[in-house]
């Protein structure tokens, strides 16, 4: 049995108990997780618990700890610090997961890490069949699929409507924690599956067209919002260099399957690139067009519902006359 403890703001415990129930469907419960805001019987802090003490039992215990990071926690101070304790130990690893948030948001010191971004089944995939690797645990895709599509379908409906704003005092304190920290992780930075020597600490900043050029497994987000009838959603989509446009549309699909039809691209519903207004109109050529030259990090993209199916003469119209859709 492994235990893995995950670290999370305490308004995020829906997306816990989800990540902590698929940890153990896919493992047979291999994988004991644990949180604090666990309400189940068996889990969570218990009364009479010194809670401060609890958790840094737990995180010693643990191989491993999985950092929910998401708009309500990238800004809290005890993520950071649960972190930190963690590296600090030989024998666990450090996991950050992004949700509703892009991963280039994460600045060191989590973000000298590998974050994984669960914002569809190839993504959720990865990360499972990754984390299961290290534990010598075979990821059987044909068997763990309906658990994957139900715990996706559950982070995807979850919405992050309002992010409570910490005080200028927290948001201080949390810049020197974190300074703290970095300094922390540099001194002690001893396992071998991360390596310091190719990184800029004092900027954060990545030139995503540089390093594509350098390797082609490289992978950059790009922003979507969906705006369809009463489903509105902002989400953070990963192009792979080996991504096709009809990758990205299924993986649009996917997340949008309780509203729309499947097979509706330029039916009932469009991309659209958000600042210009220009459409994607592709269709029979979708499998053969690389997502990369269309997708740029730097624009927001839109999904919108088509009033009518999609013909040429649009095209003309929007091209020549000037006419929004």
């Amino acid at each position: 049995m492994h235990n893995f403890f995950l670290s999370h703001y305490n308004g995020d415990r829906q997306i816990a108990d989800i990540i902590a129930t698929i940890l153990k469907r896919v493992t047979l419960n291999q994988i004991q997780p644990w949180f604090s805001s666990d309400e189940s019987g068996s889990g969570g802090l218990r009364p009479g618990m010194i809670w401060f003490n609890s958790i840094l039992e737990k995180i010693e215990k643990s191989k491993a700890i999985v950092v929910i990071l998401t708009p309500n926690s990238i800004q809290r101070p005890w993520i950071y610090f649960e972190s930190g304790i963690a590296q600090s130990l030989e024998a666990c690893e450090v996991i950050p997961i992004c949700i509703g948030i892009d991963r280039n948001e994460v600045y060191p010191p989590l973000g000298l890490y590998q974050c994984y971004q669960l914002n569809s089944y190839r993504a959720l995939k990865e990360f499972l069949s990754k984390l299961l690797n290290k534990i010598d645990i075979p990821f059987d895709e044909e068997a763990f699929k309906p658990h994957l599509e139900e715990a996706l379908s559950k982070l995807l409906e979850i919405k992050f409507t309002t992010i409570e704003k910490d005080d200028p005092k927290t948001l201080e304190m949390l810049d020197n924690l974190k300074s703290h920290i970095d300094k922390r992780f540099i001194e002690i930075w001893e396992k071998p599956n991360i390596s310091l020597s190719n990184l800029n600490l004092t900027d954060a900043t990545v030139d995503i067209e540089s390093v594509n050029k350098i390797e082609n497994n490289t992978t950059y987000t790009i922003q979507i919002e969906i705006n369809i009838d009463s489903f509105k959603s902002k989400h953070f989509i990963e192009i792979r260099y080996e991504d096709t446009f009809k990758t990205i549309s299924t993986e649009l699909y996917f997340i949008m399957k309780d509203y729309i039809e499947a097979f509706r691209y330029l039916q009932s519903w469009i991309i659209r690139e958000k600042k210009s207004g220009k459409l994607f109109v592709i269709r029979e050529i979708a499998d053969l067009i690389p997502a990369r030259y269309l997708f740029k990090p730097e624009l927001i993209y839109e999904v919108i519902k088509l009033p009518k199916p999609y013909n040429p003469k649009d095209s003309r119209d929007r091209v020549i006359f000037g006419k929004k859709l």
